[in-house]
């Protein structure tokens, strides 16, 4: 008791040292993640700029305070019971500039920056119709879909790296299948400038619903997307279903039936079933196919 008492004042004095900063205490997970379990966090900052971000960000570093900076948590497994760290959510940085090129702070949603390109009449990001991210996601993981990436389409990104303010080349970023240098490197994408051709509203209306149209088959509920990378050999989905996991369940956890490559909660899963029916997936694939899957996702 009296050791919670502690950790609960520590928190109250990092709340308090962030006055100013809209904060959430203690924050829970389900609700916000897409595939709805996890525990709780000790606390969720939500920086309104820039400025905020760097302070939060070198302030914790300081304090040697585990944190996180997370956009949509679309792809995002929580862990279940108490996170011993701080979020840091980029959801306030919300800010859309056209000129030569596009620029968008990390926390605009990929469905708004599509709206502000339809309307400014910009094209080359309809891709990313469809898919639940943040800018700062996105380029994180370089998102992407019918044979479309993020990095195809950025030209630099704003980063703070060891409490320094950069702005990287695209050939910087060291961007991969579903990778970039960011993963490893503990960079915070701030934002990112987009080289996109001038186009009228209807095209790219138009290719927006087109992509939209192809994601349609997708399966529906709560679930982190693609849980992996499609292989060499592969695609994993297929991979999956050729095992016999389509329909797999563990607890509120179930392989889809409409997508192998999709894990849903369809109600109360843990974080702890769905890491496990992962794990069950993994050993059946590379029973099969000695085909070693690799994941999409990102564990907190």
């Amino acid at each position: 008791y009296n050791m919670g008492e502690k950790i609960l004042s520590d928190w109250r004095r990092i709340q308090e040292e962030c006055a100013g900063i809209a904060c959430e205490m203690p924050f829970s997970f389900p609700p916000r993640c897409s595939i709805g379990c996890g525990g709780i966090a000790r606390a969720a900052f939500f920086p309104a700029n820039i400025a905020e971000m760097l302070f939060l960000s070198e302030f914790f570093t300081r304090e040697g305070v585990k944190f996180a900076v997370l956009g949509n948590m679309t792809n995002v497994l929580p862990p279940d019971g108490v996170y011993e760290g701080a979020l840091i959510f980029t959801d306030r940085l919300k800010s859309i500039g056209f000129g030569r090129t596009v620029f968008a702070t990390a926390g605009v949603r990929a469905k708004a920056l599509l709206d502000a390109c339809e309307r400014e009449g910009r094209t080359g990001a309809e891709f990313l119709a469809g898919i639940p991210c943040s800018v700062g996601g996105a380029a994180f993981m370089n998102a992407g879909a019918g044979g479309r990436y993020f990095s195809d389409i950025a030209e630099s990104v704003l980063v703070c790296r060891s409490g320094r303010i950069r702005v990287l080349s695209r050939e910087e970023c060291g961007y991969g299948y579903k990778k970039s240098a960011f993963m490893e490197d503990g960079s915070i994408v701030l934002g990112a400038s987009f080289a996109l051709d001038r186009a009228d509203g209807k095209t790219v209306k138009k290719k927006r619903a087109e992509y939209l149209a192809a994601r349609a088959s997708l399966p529906k509920g709560r679930s982190m997307g693609c849980v992996f990378k499609n292989p060499p050999e592969a695609p994993a989905g297929k991979l999956i279903e050729g095992a016999g996991m389509k329909g797999l369940r563990l607890g509120g956890a179930v392989v889809s039936e409409r997508h192998a490559n999709f894990i849903l909660n369809t109600g109360g899963a843990t974080s702890s079933e769905i890491k496990a029916l992962i794990s069950v997936v993994k050993n059946a694939v590379f029973s099969q196919y000695g085909v070693a899957l690799e994941e999409e996702i990102r564990r907190l």
